[in-house]
């Protein structure tokens, strides 16, 4: 491009030089540089003219590029929401059920569906029993070396965040980006914070802590392919967060983790106990990318889904199909999706 550039600007030169009866003439440079010969180089003013040229070509090109990029990182998330959701079905089909959103034993979904995208090994490594201080509760932990263990599929390419990140006391925590879907009315962790939310919370609203919830991944859930009266197509499975550990408002953080959360320890089916199960889980109550405003409380915030990507985020439904939809879409379409028999009427 440079060469292009700097042969054009000499052609240009030679000609104006060329229709010249006196070299001191030319407003660029010196009388003496023709004496005897032709001029050799390139002026100062030349040069920059050149720079300037070459500045805008790039102004113009970089946009392309990064959009370019963002476009290659978004088919590959769509790619992974892809595989996740043929993890789910594939543990379906083998257990009769898809995986529990969290269990009393302190593991997410994440850690049932190991073997469906070839990691059985690393599902081989982890312990379930509970102990007296738990599997995944502190540093040293038996299942602490499998929760540092980054896991491709698990991560959005445009996530913007370390792999590896020290929290809750253990080492070396992967984040994820991608969440189960509890329902379409969750607002809160627990039932003792849902008040938090203010105005914003409806009547009727849930909390993770409670069960069942009305989406297809909750506490110790066993939902079955018939459980989903709404239509697979219009029920999502999965969905991207926007997951950013550092990112703190109202004690709350947006910080989603892989296989196990030392928070839910204690949880039982109607004794509650344990808190933070949105580590794992999330709700269509709360509108999408709810970070982005500021008036939303942090327990709100932090139940809601996201990404990274421009505009909205990467959902899979439970017929296997994956979609991006877009942040502004209309609200009662898109809280609907998030629930599994709630009878409302999705848009495909």
């Amino acid at each position: 491009m440079c060469l292009i550039l700097c042969l054009s600007l000499h052609a240009v030169r030679e000609k104006d030089f060329s229709s010249m009866q006196n070299p001191s003439d030319c407003p660029l440079c010196p009388a003496s540089e023709f004496i005897g010969s032709r001029r050799r180089g390139f002026t100062l003013v030349e040069l920059l003219v050149v720079i300037a040229i070459i500045g805008v070509l790039v102004g113009l090109l970089l946009p392309a590029v990064q959009s370019a990029r963002e476009a290659a990182r978004r088919i590959q998330c769509t790619n992974q929401v892809k595989n996740l959701g043929l993890a789910m079905h594939n543990h379906h089909d083998s257990q009769n059920k898809f995986p529990y959103g969290f269990s009393w034993m302190e593991a997410l979904w994440s850690a049932p569906v190991l073997p469906y995208v070839e990691e059985t090994a690393l599902y081989d490594t982890l312990v379930w029993q509970e102990g007296t201080i738990g599997n995944w509760d502190y540093n040293g932990s038996p299942n602490e070396a499998a929760c540092g263990t980054v896991v491709s599929v698990f991560r959005c390419p445009s996530m913007a965040v370390p792999e590896h990140i020290d929290n809750q006391g253990i080492p070396g925590r992967v984040p994820t980006s991608y969440r189960a879907c509890a329902g379409s009315n969750i607002w809160s962790d627990d039932m003792s914070t849902l008040s938090r939310g203010g105005s914003l919370v409806p009547a009727g609203a849930k909390a993770l802590e409670e069960h069942p919830l009305n989406g297809i991944f909750y506490g110790d859930s066993q939902t079955t392919m018939g459980g989903i009266k709404d239509g697979t197509s219009k029920t999502i499975m999965i969905g991207e967060s926007y997951t950013d550990p550092t990112y703190v408002k109202d004690g709350q953080g947006m910080d989603y983790w892989l296989f196990g959360s030392p928070q839910t320890g204690g949880w039982r089916i109607g004794g509650l106990g344990g808190t933070e199960y949105s580590e794992g889980l999330g709700s269509t109550g709360p509108r999408m990318n709810s970070r982005l405003d500021p008036t939303i409380p942090g327990t709100v915030m932090e139940m809601s889904f996201g990404s990274y990507h421009p505009a909205g985020a990467i959902f899979g439904f439970a017929d296997g199909s994956v979609r991006f939809l877009v942040e502004d879409m209309d609200y009662l379409v898109y809280q609907g999706m998030g629930s599994r028999n709630g009878g409302e009427v999705g848009a495909e």
